[in-house]
């Protein structure tokens, strides 16, 4: 979101035994090239082999109750079990996630430093021009991880139940809504950014995470933000706010009652939240392999898949969970939000 490593036995035992029969010279060329391969790659081999060998730093870019937090807090046990080691969650919020980014970009490239971000890695991307950090270079994606749609989540006092309504509600009000997100760039500013747009008007108020937005709706600080599923479905079901829309295609299962955004506005107005696990550039591959592998047997423990489930999270596709399909879809993704960010004349502050 490779060939094994390694070889059939038998057949190094038929080109031992091959090699024996060669002349001195030859078999002293080959010893030397051995030793020379051996000197090369066994850091690399040990590091694989020994890895880890203390706590494994999880970075969450967002602040807590936001669902790449949410998400991180199912994630981070069930790949301590996999991985053989402990998991420790760091939140680095700040600047719609890139201070996460930027601590896990000045990491050492021993994969004891991973980065859980979300959709907003690639808006930033096409957003910002001058990040502390190289998007393309000094970050690589080990797997996607999870995909889930965004919700309208507003206070529970708004007189509208539905989008139609709420869009008319914007439009009418004395003052205009305030529209809470986890900064500029963040998916909850582009997910809740059409929706200003129908209405025709609405403050725009940036927070350090995707939480504190849903806590100051709840609160009735602000008028409405948009959260990611996993952190927007217990306050909607438990009466604390009010959901109006959900930004993927089809309507989610968790709240079969809430329209689509698309419905109403078109589908150029849908956000895709997925989240995608990443490290430092340089890592060894030896080490990203094993992530990645441990993070494959974490996707299928049944207390994770059950977690998931009750937070309306979907694992990622098969083909962006390996190293190929990863980079190609982050690239994609990154080329994606360019446009929108072009199209509909949005800058960083």
């Amino acid at each position: 979101m490779r060939g094994p490593l390694g070889q059939d036995r038998n057949n190094d035992k038929k080109r031992q035994e091959t090699s024996e029969e060669t002349t001195v010279g030859v078999t002293r060329r080959s010893a030397v090239a051995a030793m020379a391969a051996a000197t090369v790659l066994s850091p690399r081999v040990v590091l694989g082999q020994s890895w880890p060998e203390r706590p494994i730093t999880l970075v969450v870019p967002f602040a807590p109750g936001g669902g790449t937090d949410v998400l991180a807090r199912i994630l981070a046990p069930a790949l301590s079990e996999s991985i053989g080691g402990t998991v420790v969650i760091e939140t680095v919020s700040g600047a719609a996630g890139n201070m996460g980014s930027a601590r896990t970009a000045r990491a050492a490239p021993d994969g004891y430093t991973l980065l859980l971000h979300n959709v907003g890695f690639a808006i930033n991307a096409a957003l910002y021009r001058n990040l502390p950090f190289d998007s393309e270079t000094d970050l690589v994606p080990i797997a996607f991880v999870s995909d889930s749609p965004l919700v309208i989540l507003g206070r529970k006092t708004i007189p509208a139940t539905t989008l139609p309504e709420l869009i008319t509600w914007m439009k009418t009000s004395p003052m205009p809504a305030k529209l809470a997100h986890a900064g500029v760039g963040s998916a909850s500013h582009f997910g809740i950014v059409p929706l200003a747009r129908a209405a025709g008007r609405g403050d725009m108020i940036p927070y350090r995470g995707g939480g504190p937005a849903v806590q100051d709706v709840i609160a009735g600080h602000a008028d409405l933000t948009a959260s990611p599923l996993q952190a927007a479905v217990g306050p909607a079901q438990e009466g604390l706010a009010k959901a109006f829309a959900v930004t993927s295609a089809e309507r989610a299962a968790m709240l079969p009652s809430v329209a689509s955004l698309g419905e109403v506005l078109g589908p150029k107005a849908l956000t895709n939240f997925w989240s995608v696990l990443m490290t430092r550039a340089g890592t060894p591959a030896a080490v990203t392999d094993k992530v990645r592998v441990a993070l494959e047997a974490a996707l299928v423990q049944p207390a994770l898949l059950a977690a998931f489930d009750k937070a309306g999270v979907t694992v990622a596709a098969k083909q962006y969970r390996d190293e190929a399909g990863a980079r190609a879809l982050l690239r994609k993704e990154i080329a994606h939000w360019a446009e929108i960010v072009r199209d509909n004349g949005i800058e960083a502050p």
